[in-house]
């Protein structure tokens, strides 16, 4: 049994020429090799709910039994315990494995081919610094009998080393070649594709009581980081413009992070952390403006007629989609999201702390962020949702920032945080829509290239928002009794 320590990256098929031509790769012969593998899982999918990976790999030198388990993975660098066998052919032999390796019970028999994953790999053997790191460059296909994935992959796995040495390299590569820091596996991009799993799914950290703020914010931000890393790829796979909204939406609660834990970070360290999120936010923001129409005709596509969303889609979505190529293609954008990630691995908001940065990251959480929900419950403006749909609009903010509070930390503040919830769902759920309509109104051109017919249903769609706002309303009222409940008792 070994640890595996690699750090995942995707990289387009157009930069593998830059990568290739790279300084640094000159001094050393490549070893380039084709690799086919089979994974396999019970029918009911044992293994994939164990997060463990079992698979047979043929070499240009013979087959290999592999297991891999869950371990770590944040942010795109992977920790995990691996077991590795020779074999005489393609068939499975459990038996190799010692002892609680396989996180279930099972036999040969029950286990059965799900699906391939095929690619040429070209392999460096580089000293870098103070380490042996080899870069591995990957491209082929993930193929299922529900469809294929294309892989365009690179690793660096640390052999020897430190794992500062490992960023350090990403990042020099990062300055001219377009790569993005990568938290789905081959084998897991298979088993989406065995599902028809399109959807993003990290588990929300367990905080306690006790936890310090330090590793309260190391659990939450790299929660966010590994969400905003797989809504990128898994548009890409999936042509689901929904994850790019979510993308968006995690970048501004990784800003919200950074003002709860402000306390234990020093002020260099935040400019820092602003300059990466601001620059990727602004460099997809705008290919997306006209996306929240889109959304939320999608998720009405029962109540108004669907052509006008597809109407939308097709209208808007390539000029956004030659935009998002190019900026996928720009290494300034892996380069950033690589900084973060080494950034939270490196710990490095520790260079500069103050002894009061120290005393608030040494405190436990709940004492740390009660002044944030303090702060939360007071920046919601009740007089806003009286008002217009743009007054209602500027509490949106406001309402996905309380709302994230009491989704990260009500295991901790229990039934107190029950009584919020609820009607906050409700407001940011309408909010959302309320946007939506503004946007379609605003469409003034695409709206006088739909047919007549289609116009009318828009504009009888957009009217309803004098309904919606009046909801908003009556949830917004709701919700300042509930904050005015909880002000009370003292949360």
């Amino acid at each position: 049994m070994s640890q595996e320590i690699e750090l995942k990256l995707t990289i387009s098929q157009g930069s593998i020429e830059q990568l290739l031509g790279l300084d640094l790769l000159s001094p050393y012969t490549p070893e380039a090799f084709t690799l086919e593998n089979t994974y396999y899982d019970t029918a009911d999918r044992q293994l994939t709910a164990h997060g463990a990976a079992l698979r047979v790999r043929q070499t240009p030198i013979g087959f290999v039994q592999t297991l891999k388990t869950r371990g770590q993975n944040i942010g795109g660098l992977h920790r995990r315990e691996e077991w590795e066998y020779p074999v005489p052919g393609a068939k499975l032999n459990l038996s190799l494995f010692p002892d609680g390796a396989l996180p279930i019970v099972a036999n040969e028999s029950q286990l059965k081919p799900l699906f391939q994953t095929n690619f040429n790999r070209t392999c460096w053997l580089i000293t870098y610094q103070q380490s042996t790191i080899e870069l591995v460059l990957d491209v082929g296909d993930v193929i299922t009998e529900l469809g294929q994935d294309q892989i365009s992959e690179l690793e660096l796995e640390l052999k020897a080393g430190n794992l500062d040495d490992l960023f350090q390299l990403a990042q020099t590569i990062s300055e001219q070649v377009a790569i993005m820091p990568s938290d789905l596996s081959k084998a897991e991009r298979g088993y989406r594709l065995c599902q028809n799993n399109q959807d993003v799914q990290v588990e929300l950290p367990d905080l306690v009581p006790q936890q310090s703020m330090e590793s309260a914010f190391c659990a939450l931000f790299g929660y966010e980081m590994e969400r905003l890393q797989r809504h990128w790829q898994v548009f890409w796979s999936t042509q689901q413009w929904r994850h790019l909204q979510a993308f968006v939406t995690t970048l501004g609660n990784m800003e919200a992070e950074i003002e709860w834990f402000q306390g234990m970070l020093p002020t260099s360290q935040i400019q820092f952390l602003h300059e990466q999120i601001d620059w990727i936010s602004s460099a997809v923001k705008p290919i997306l403006s006209w996306w929240p129409a889109c959304f939320a005709l999608s998720q009405d596509a029962e109540q108004e007629p669907q052509t006008v969303a597809v109407s939308l889609q097709q209208s808007k979505a390539l000029k956004a989609l030659r935009a998002l190529q190019a900026l996928r293609a720009n290494p300034e954008l892996g380069h950033r999201t690589l900084s973060l990630t080494a950034w939270l691995h490196g710990q490095q908001w520790r260079n500069g702390q103050s002894d009061d940065h120290l005393r608030v990251a040494e405190m436990p959480v709940t004492d740390g962020i009660d002044y944030c929900f303090d702060k939360a419950l007071k920046d919601i403006q009740s007089d806003c949702f009286a008002g217009s749909a743009s007054h209602a609009l500027s509490q949106s903010p406001a309402v996905h920032r309380l709302l994230m509070l009491c989704q990260y930390f009500d295991r901790l503040y229990g039934q107190q945080m029950g009584t919020l919830r609820a009607p906050l769902e409700a407001l940011n759920d309408n909010l959302s829509r309320l946007s939506a309509m503004d946007v379609v109104v605003r469409l003034k051109d695409w709206l006088n290239q739909l047919p007549v017919e289609q116009q009318a249903s828009v504009h009888s769609w957009a009217r309803s928002q004098t309904v919606l706002l009046r909801d908003i309303k009556q949830l917004a009222n709701k919700l300042i009794r509930s904050r005015e409940h909880l002000q009370g008792g003292g949360v």
